[in-house]
């Protein structure tokens, strides 16, 4: 999923970007600038947002697997400590 969110967030930047390169071709001009930026402004910061959250969600992904890994071994050391000393 966080894979997809990064995915997804990258084309909406890029597809943004393209859409106001195409529209800043005719005319670049200050007046055209002003006039997309309103749409153009919210959908990056929108699409970098997503990135961002997909990111988040794959390190948590790996902060979950992490701890699994770790919860393990420690109940292996907890095993091998308790028959050391029952012996």
């Amino acid at each position: 999923m966080g894979r997809f969110l990064e995915f997804l967030g990258g084309a909406i930047v890029i597809g943004t970007l393209v859409l106001l390169a195409m529209t800043l071709v005719p005319s670049p001009d200050v007046k055209s600038l002003v006039a997309v930026l309103p749409w153009a402004f919210p959908a990056v910061a929108g699409g970098l947002l997503l990135v961002a959250f997909g990111a988040m969600l794959d390190h948590l992904a790996a902060i979950r697997s992490a701890a699994d890994r770790q919860a393990d071994i420690f109940q292996q050391l907890l095993e091998r400590r308790n028959t050391a000393k029952k012996e």
